[in-house]
């Protein structure tokens, strides 16, 4: 298995774990009266900006740990340099990420003028940040492995 596609694995699962417990956190504060965020928009521009700031700090952890663990199992001591190949299966996958992107705004878009509560933006903001990067990192495996 390539040293890139480890590193999409320990992506996908970085962003599910760090997602995951944001929102147990947020929705046990909901539940436990600490926090209401059915009306106040302030205190989800807050939660947005504690969650990005310990979401780098924990994908920085998370990377430091994934690149000592593998240096110590494969041997390697020295990082694969990106060749052509690397970048434009990048470039795929961050197409794909910005259709999924853009996908998820005019689905939200449209919620909102159905009459989702404007709560569930925040609430769409957090989920096409995750799906976005589940599709990039998910399409970058299936091009290494397609051979692209």
């Amino acid at each position: 298995m390539y040293y890139h596609e480890k590193q999409n694995y320990v992506n996908i699962f970085s962003g599910i774990f760090i997602t995951a417990v944001f929102a147990y956190i947020v929705y046990h504060r909901h539940i436990t009266g600490q926090i209401d965020i059915t009306g106040e928009y302030k205190t989800w521009g807050i939660l947005m900006l504690i969650f990005v700031g310990i979401s780098i700090v924990a994908r920085i952890i998370i990377q430091i740990i994934f690149h000592i663990i593998n240096a110590i199992v494969t041997r390697e001591e020295e990082i694969p340099k990106k060749d052509e190949r690397d970048k434009m299966i990048g470039l795929k996958a961050i197409r794909n990420a910005y259709y999924a992107m853009s996908g998820i705004m005019v689905l939200t878009i449209l919620f909102l003028a159905v009459g989702m509560p404007v709560y569930g933006v925040f609430i769409a903001f957090v989920i096409s940040g995750l799906v976005t990067e589940l599709v990039e990192n998910s399409s970058k495996i299936y091009y290494y492995r397609k051979g692209s």
